[in-house]
């Protein structure tokens, strides 16, 4: 489903990847190629290889940095199975997602945006690292544009920003050494200004294509799957202040029906089969948080795709049946920013006012499971304190670089590494529910940084 949807330059999707593949195909239509490969149009199979060349460019890249970084900083010998460390951790990676992932395929194998994103999230990582060492206008640039060009192939790679911006937060305000305020003012404006090129990109592309000058529906889909998980029957309350407006006519009812599907389907946590026996008493702490995360994660798309969809759909086409395509799917997306925003709006006031537990429970839930996957897997169990065991290792060794050892240089990108994984998991905890794919950008990095620790 998620391939078809870049194939077909579906309105959810962000512009890069499908404009990708459009490439690929308009070159294959000039030089009237045809046929399939194992099924699949034949352009696909060259997109793989482009793809899969992509991965063996960062892959060596990182190699050979780290081999630079690590002769500045121990012996040719060291320095030399570093360079080979980073090649094989990335391969690893590859190999636990094709075969103990079952996933069947590399992601460079796939047609979805992981097979860009991934790397160049390890590009951008080298990139940042070089910025912050040799603050010059190539190096600024170059890391301004990746973030551009990440993010507009997927949102979750909002993230390179965040990365971007904290760092030089640190590093140019709060570190003593390298304290430069100038630099992170600058940082903030680029970071801004790649915001808004990002955005622009976006609505030009929706523009060309559909005559608006939008961004790409569905951006509100994944939150609204988990505050929907989370909802109740009374919450419809918080909808009747639109039922006589213009914009969205009985909003409550909108919302009722899809509440009701949901409770009829077993949706939500209340039938979640372990992990919240206790109800809105249920914690992290007192309760099988694993389980609860596992049902939330079977929901999720269920939610989405098979419930809030054809009913808003149905909901559009009732009130406002004189829509084209184009401005119906709008005005869906539209419905679905004003249901996330009231019950998120809800939820978030709840938790300062003691409420909204079990919308806690499920944020936190996510949150840890993805710091765990980010690391390791979830299932068996006993990963989870692998992880935390992994993780207090990953920050002993950091410090032991750092201030043992004096490796500057290698503290640094441990630093950036494990940044990452941080507001990864946080951003991708809080909206969407972790899966390996999701959480996998940094886990060769870490490895190979934490190896670095141990040897250097």
């Amino acid at each position: 489903m998620d391939s078809q949807s870049y194939v077909s330059m579906d309105f959810t999707r962000e512009p890069v990847y499908p404009l990708f593949l459009l490439g690929i195909r308009q070159v294959f239509e000039f030089f009237d190629f045809a046929g399939e490969m194992y099924g699949q149009p034949s352009y696909l199979f060259c997109a793989v290889i482009i793809q899969s060349l992509l991965w063996v460019y960062a892959t060596a890249r990182l190699g050979f940095f780290m081999y630079r970084v690590a002769g500045d900083n121990t012996y040719e010998n060291k320095a030399r199975v570093i360079g080979f460390l980073a090649v094989f951790f990335q391969l690893a990676v590859c190999v636990l997602n094709r075969f103990v992932a079952a996933r069947g395929s590399m992601y460079s194998e796939c047609i979805m945006t992981e097979s860009l994103a991934m790397p160049l999230f390890v590009l951008f990582n080298i990139r940042l690292f070089m910025a912050l060492k040799d603050y010059n206008k190539l190096n600024v640039t170059v890391l301004f544009l990746l973030c551009v060009l990440i993010s507009s192939i997927r949102k979750q790679m909002l993230i390179t920003l965040l990365i971007w911006g904290f760092v030089s937060f640190v590093m140019h305000l709060l570190w003593k050494i390298t304290r430069d305020i100038r630099r992170f003012v600058e940082t903030l404006i680029l970071v801004i200004i790649a915001v808004v090129c990002i955005s622009v990109a976006d609505r030009s592309y929706n523009y060309v294509l559909r005559g608006h000058f939008v961004e790409h529906t569905g951006n509100s889909k994944g939150a609204l799957d988990t505050v929907l998980y989370t909802a109740k029957a009374e919450d419809a309350a918080l909808y009747e202040k639109y039922d006589t407006s213009e914009d969205y006519p009985n909003l409550s009812e909108l919302y009722t029906r899809i509440y009701d599907t949901l409770i009829e389907r077993e949706l939500t946590i209340d039938f979640a089969s372990s992990g919240y026996e206790l109800g809105e008493e249920s914690t992290i702490s007192n309760s099988d948080w694993v389980s609860m995360a596992s049902h939330y994660a079977d929901c999720y798309d269920v939610i989405g795709f098979d419930v809030v969809l054809p009913i808003c759909e149905e909901y559009v086409a009732e009130y406002f049946p004189g829509l084209d395509e184009v401005d119906a799917q709008l005005k869906e997306d539209a419905v679905e920013k004003v249901l996330l925003t009231e019950l998120m709006k809800k939820d978030i006031s709840g938790i300062f006012k003691g409420e909204s537990k079990a919308f806690l429970y499920v944020f936190k839930a996510n949150v840890l499971k993805a710091f765990v996957i980010s690391v390791a897997n979830i299932s068996p169990r006993v990963l989870i304190t692998a992880s935390l065991v992994i993780y207090i290792l990953y920050l002993t060794l950091m410090f032991r670089m750092g201030v043992l050892r004096k490796k500057e240089d290698i503290l640094l990108m441990a630093f950036i590494v494990i940044v990452g994984v941080f507001i990864n998991s946080v951003v991708t905890g809080s909206m969407i529910f972790p899966q390996p794919r999701y959480m996998c950008y940094s886990m060769g990095l870490f490895y190979l940084l934490m190896s670095c620790g141990i040897l250097l």
